[in-house]
């Protein structure tokens, strides 16, 4: 490892930085086209230094594996990291660095992924130590050593190596330790301090831009769920307007219903009905009628309610008796066609037709009116 920077020259090489079009202030929102975005991350430029911004992806990876949990499978795991080296060894060949640079940045990064991982609890359980990244890709397994042999070398020649000192600057404070991980600290402290001493001293200070504060759109205020109170006191003022509605409705088609039936005269029905049940007696029924109509009309007419008329007379029998038990005093008079029940009713015809109308309804006859037989 003492002759890792001594078999090839170093090449000094300037970095020519594109001349980027300024954008327009205050340019219109358009829709993003994501197509290609992936290859807009693998190009991000967040650092000075080309070789940081062909790691960042790598550096995203370290940060977190403190905090993951133990991968599923840890062959495929490994299998992944070893890919991510690979993916940034292939972006170096087309930096403007030195292959030997490339090839000590890949083996720094894999020294820190190997301590990072070995000093997890399951790093540990996994024996990461025995198929580490740098035993697969250099086949050394003393990167602890290695790396601050590398450092020392390189802080021999800063102008040359200030991207490569800056790559294991950001490894130190991102946690590496290496062989001073049981040592005494304050040396490792030390160290870091001198590499920003000379990274510092090669790097200008980078002005950070002031962010812009942006124009907030005012919004109007939020629409807020009704409380449990309100949301009752709406419900029961929208239930008495729907049943007042309700009412006002069924009084409205109820009405003329109402005024019809009010309408019906029941005397009218009276005479409709005495016109259809009283009988005026044939001269046959009630014998020879007095030629002296002048004597006629001084005598009082009676009237006799025909209560019914039965095939049977037992029939009649049992009718007579319910209505002798309630007070009445029916006769019976037999005709050709049966037994006819009849009622003294008198002389009074409005008398009369109410009790028809009584007889009717308690004892569901059909009751007429007849003048009676002298």
């Amino acid at each position: 490892m003492s002759e890792l920077f001594n078999d090839e020259a170093t090449i000094e090489l300037r970095h020519t930085k594109e001349k980027i079009p300024a954008k327009k202030k205050n340019a219109e929102l358009k829709d993003i086209d994501l197509l290609g975005a992936e290859w807009l991350i693998d190009n991000l430029s967040v650092y000075n230094s080309s070789l940081l911004n062909s790691a960042t992806e790598l550096f995203a990876i370290l940060v977190t594996l403190s905090r993951q949990g133990e991968p599923r499978d840890i062959n495929r795991f490994r299998q992944r990291l070893l890919d991510e080296i690979s993916v940034f060894r292939q972006r170096g060949a087309h930096l403007e660095y030195h292959p030997s640079i490339i090839e000590k940045s890949c083996f720094v990064l894999c020294a820190a992924f190997d301590e990072a991982i070995l000093y997890t609890q399951w790093g540990e359980s996994a024996r990461w130590e025995n198929h580490s990244l740098l035993s697969k890709v250099f086949s050394q397994r003393n990167g602890g050593e290695a790396f601050f042999t590398l450092l020392d070398k390189a802080s021999q020649q800063p102008a040359k190596l200030v991207d490569f000192l800056e790559l294991q600057y950001v490894l130190l404070m991102l946690g590496f330790k290496g062989r001073f991980r049981h040592d005494n600290e304050n040396v490792l402290h030390e160290i870091q301090s001198n590499v920003y001493s000379i990274i510092r001293h090669y790097r200008s200070e980078s002005v950070l831009p002031v962010p812009k504060i942006p124009e907030l759109i005012e919004g109007k205020q939020p629409w807020l769920m009704l409380s449990m109170s309100k949301t009752l006191v709406i419900a029961f003022f929208i239930t008495i307007i729907v049943y007042g509605a309700s009412e006002y409705w069924y009084f409205n088609r109820s009405q003329p219903i109402l005024a019809q039936f009010n309408a019906i005269n029941t005397s009218s029905v009276g005479k409709k009905n005495n016109k259809e049940l009283i009988n005026i007696s044939s001269g046959s029924d009630i014998g020879k009628i007095v030629d002296n109509r002048k004597q006629e009309l001084k005598e009082t007419l009676q009237w006799e309610v025909v209560l019914a008329a039965f095939t049977r007379s037992l029939d009649a029998v049992r009718l007579v008796s319910e209505l002798q038990q309630a007070g009445y005093e029916p006769f019976t008079r037999e005709t050709d066609h049966g037994v006819e029940l009849y009622i003294r009713a008198g002389d009074n015809l409005s008398v009369i037709r109410k009790l028809k109308n009584e007889l009717n309804i308690r004892f569901d006859l059909n009751a007429t009116i007849k003048r009676a037989q002298i």
